[in-house]
């Protein structure tokens, strides 16, 4: 392809505008690589002929780069990243906004593995940026990035194992923290009764069957809080005791 500027005795002021003339290249020159631009005097009066000189345009191509798209993630996992690149993109390296750590930062697959400040911050951005295509030529390093939410881990605890009076009755001490918002006490196989099963410090009555076993397992399971993090679930075992 050429580009060929025509002069007619042009004014100074519109000679310059057609010297600084701006060229774009097209999707075929940036697959050749190269494109040789030609510039054409008119055919002035005279002996003289017209002059022409050109120039030769490499054009290199863009790196290019993507992080993935946004996701979530429970405080207690690690993250596998799917990076891609294109272009003339030849290595990438991820970084992070927090203190976690990657496996191997140079893997588009790179695992991100939180810190407790990440955790606590409830979000980290990871970054991917390519390497320098061209070596210090125009064409720059290019850099994506994608947000992942850390949503805290629910947990539960039911307490310590205890023995009883078959005729007693017991008062529970569960604990909840972390995502948990409420809580659910259950007997499983058992047939005694609780006060309240989604208090708790509720209190449990040993059924017929309890005693004739001389054991109980009670469960307390928090709600499932939306995202990633599962329900947290805690046990203990009731021993009983006859009279």
């Amino acid at each position: 392809m050429s580009f060929t500027f025509a002069i007619a005795a042009p004014s100074v002021d519109s000679r310059s505008a057609l010297l600084a003339a701006t060229y774009t290249p097209s999707a075929g020159d940036i697959t050749n690589g190269t494109d040789t631009l030609i510039i054409t005097t008119d055919d002035p009066a005279g002996p003289c002929g017209i002059v022409i000189d050109s120039m030769v345009l490499t054009i290199n191509g863009i790196a290019t780069v993507s992080a993935g798209v946004d996701d979530t993630i429970c405080a207690d996992n690690s993250y596998t990243l799917s990076g891609v690149m294109g272009g003339t993109s030849a290595s990438i390296t991820w970084t992070s906004s927090g203190v976690g750590t990657f496996d191997n930062a140079a893997l588009l697959t790179a695992t991100y593995t939180l810190s407790t400040a990440d955790s606590l911050a409830g979000a980290v951005t990871l970054y991917i940026t390519t390497n320098d295509p061209d070596g210090g030529g125009p064409c720059l390093n290019t850099v994506d990035s994608m947000l992942l939410t850390i949503n805290p881990v629910p947990t539960v605890s039911a307490g310590v194992n205890v023995t009883i009076c078959q005729d007693s009755v017991f008062t529970l001490v569960g604990v909840m923290g972390g995502a948990s918002a409420s809580v659910t006490w259950d007997n499983g196989l058992g047939d005694g009764t609780f006060s309240n099963i989604t208090v708790l410090t509720s209190t449990y009555t040993p059924g017929a069957g309890d005693i004739a076993a001389r054991t109980v397992t009670l469960t307390l399971t928090s709600n499932d809080p939306a995202g990633p993090c599962p329900a947290a679930i805690s046990s203990i075992i009731i021993t009983i005791d006859p009279e």
